[in-house]
């Protein structure tokens, strides 16, 4: 079962509190990638924290270049520098020319055979990524229509690739368990508004982190105009998308704790699993 890790380095907005720092999230998969979603002030150290080192990263996304989610990058670069990396950073490609003068790698998506990130447009203040991770498990396979196949054949179509086996070609659409979901998918939003325009070019995913800049208290069109989202924005999104797993994030400040947050979310009859994180949490989420 693949399995993803998450841990929340910061889950603030835009003001920092002493136990909710501004936005950044750790992700590790299965394959070996190591991600930064976010780079808030003061990430290196936050990844240093969990044992992870800024070299070793896979690649820093950033959602747009508001300050609360930028100001840890410049920190993350020389550190990496230092130690013999170079960073490389999707953004949004409006900022690829400031980034770019930092000494970075900059692109707007990253593709592997079995692994990609893909910009999303969102719905903020200022032109925004949202990032679509999306994994290739491969096929699980029929028995019953895979027998006498031999071994190497059965690799290749689990892996998507056609084979031919005395004298005819076998796909892997035609020996698959139907049951089967091939593609695993996270979107993660950064800042934006209810996003009808982001769920149509996303479609499904499995997991979905929101942000919930607000809760229940502020008008939502006061939230909406400012580019950001409520609790209830979020969970419709997360239905919207489909999504079995929902994480809030970006809490603004005024709320002292995020207790409304969770009251709110617990109301919410699964699925999505919602959860609301605090700095420093771990989550493993099997796909």
């Amino acid at each position: 079962m693949p399995l993803l890790k998450l841990v929340f380095l910061g889950t603030g907005g835009a003001v920092p509190k002493a136990d909710r720092m501004l936005p950044a999230i750790y992700m590790e998969d299965w394959l070996g990638h190591r991600v930064l979603l976010d780079a808030g002030e003061g990430a290196q150290y936050r990844l240093l924290q969990i044992g992870v080192s800024p070299p070793s990263l896979t690649m820093v996304a950033v959602t747009h270049m508001h300050e609360d989610h930028t100001l840890g990058l410049p920190g993350l670069v020389i550190t990496s520098r230092f130690l013999g990396g170079r960073l490389k950073v999707l953004a949004p490609r409006t900022a690829h020319g400031v980034l770019e003068r930092l000494g970075v790698e900059v692109g707007d998506s990253h593709v592997e055979e079995r692994f990609k990130a893909t910009c999303v447009e969102v719905c903020h203040t200022v032109d925004a990524c949202g990032w679509l991770f999306e994994w290739d498990v491969g096929y699980k396979l029929d028995l019953s229509k895979v027998e006498g196949l031999p071994k190497w054949a059965l690799t290749e179509l689990i892996r998507g690739r056609p084979v031919e086996v005395g004298g005819r070609v076998v796909t892997p659409e035609e020996v698959a368990d139907p049951a089967h979901k091939r593609f695993r998918r996270l979107l993660y939003t950064g800042d934006t508004a209810p996003c009808p325009k982001m769920w149509e070019a996303v479609g499904n995913v499995d997991v979905l982190i929101h942000e919930a800049t607000f809760a229940d208290d502020v008008d939502p069109a006061k939230a909406h105009d400012e580019g950001h989202s409520t609790v209830r924005d979020a969970v419709e999104a997360a239905k919207a998308l489909g999504a079995s797993v929902l994480v809030l994030t970006h809490i603004s400040a005024r709320y002292p704790d995020k207790r409304r947050h969770r009251e709110l979310a617990s109301r919410v009859a699964p699925p999505p699993h919602v959860y609301v994180p605090e700095d420093f949490e771990t989550l493993l989420v099997k796909l």
